[in-house]
C-alpha cells in the first residue's frame, strides 16, 4: 500500500501535476490521520474492555472478603454483648435482678466477666492489598469509592475506642484479681483437673461491694457500650459496601 501511494505520487510530480499532487498529498495525511484515530479508538475500546473485566473481578473479590468480614462483625458484636450481660449480672444492676438477695457468681461467669477482652477488628485485606497496588482506581462506581472511605474511618474509630479500653483500663481491672481476690479458683475453668480443694474460696458478693472494684467494673462496662456501638457502626459499613457491590454487578452489561 505504502509503495502504491509513492508510484501515485511521484507519476503526479513527473506529470507536472503539481495541483492534483497537493490534493493528493492531503488526501493522503487525512486517511493517515484517520487511520491512526481508527487505531487508537479500538485501542482504547479493548482497554476499556480489559479494565470492565478486571474491575468485575476486584468487585467479586472485595464481596467475598466483605462477606467473611461481615461474618467476624456479627461474631466481636455477639462477644461483646455476652461481655456486657455478664458485667452488668455479677455488678448486680440488671433490671429484673432481685435487691434484696444476693445471686449465685460462680468463678467462671467471675473470670469472664473481669479478664476477658476482646481486641479483634474485621479483616479487609482484599482492600487494603488493592489499595496499595493503587487498583482501586479501576473501580468506577464513586458511591463505592466513598463507602470504602466511610469503613476505613469507623475501622479507625473502633481501634481508637479498643486501644483505649485495653491501655488504659483493663491494666487496672487486671489489679482486682491480682489484690482483691484468690486468683486460683478461677484458673479451673481453664484448667479443669487442677485440684482447688485447699483453696480459700471467693465471696465475690463481699468483694463486688467494695467501691473501687464496682466502679472499675462499671467503667469496663461503659467501655464496653462504647466498643458495641462503634462496631455496630463499622457493621452497618460493611452491609452497605455488601449490597452496593452486588448492586453493581448485577447491572445489566
Amino acid at each position: 500500500m505504502i509503495k502504491l501511494f509513492r508510484n501515485i505520487r511521484k507519476q503526479l510530480l513527473n506529470e507536472g501535476k503539481t495541483t492534483n499532487y497537493l490534493k493528493y498529498a492531503i488526501g493522503e495525511i487525512i486517511l493517515v490521520v484517520i487511520g491512526i484515530l481508527f487505531a487508537l479508538s479500538i485501542n482504547n475500546w479493548n482497554q476499556n474492555r480489559k479494565d470492565k473485566i478486571e474491575e468485575k473481578a476486584i468487585l467479586k473479590t472485595l464481596l467475598e472478603n466483605l462477606n467473611a468480614a461481615k461474618k467476624q462483625s456479627e461474631d466481636l458484636i455477639s462477644e461483646e454483648d455476652t461481655l456486657k450481660i455478664r458485667l452488668i449480672r455479677i455488678i448486680g444492676i440488671n433490671s429484673n435482678q432481685s435487691k434484696t438477695k444476693d445471686t449465685i457468681i460462680p468463678d467462671s461467669i467471675f473470670k469472664n466477666a473481669v479478664w476477658e477482652l476482646q481486641s479483634d477488628q474485621p479483616t479487609f485485606n482484599t482492600y487494603n492489598n488493592l489499595k496499595n497496588t493503587n487498583k482501586l482506581s479501576l473501580i468506577k462506581n464513586e458511591k463505592i469509592n466513598e463507602k470504602f472511605t466511610e469503613l476505613e474511618f469507623r475501622q479507625n474509630r473502633l481501634n481508637d475506642i479498643l486501644e483505649d479500653r485495653l491501655s488504659v483500663h483493663q491494666i487496672r481491672i487486671d489489679d482486682i484479681l491480682e489484690n482483691d481476690l484468690n486468683f486460683i479458683p478461677l484458673v479451673k475453668a481453664l484448667i479443669p483437673n487442677i485440684n482447688i480443694e485447699n483453696e480459700p474460696q471467693n465471696n465475690y458478693n463481699k468483694i463486688l461491694k467494695v467501691q473501687r472494684i464496682r466502679n472499675l467494673l462499671g467503667m469496663k462496662l461503659a467501655f464496653t457500650q462504647d466498643v458495641i456501638d462503634f462496631r455496630k457502626n463499622l457493621d452497618k459499613e460493611i452491609k452497605d459496601l455488601i449490597l452496593l457491590i452486588e448492586t453493581e454487578l448485577n447491572k445489566p452489561k
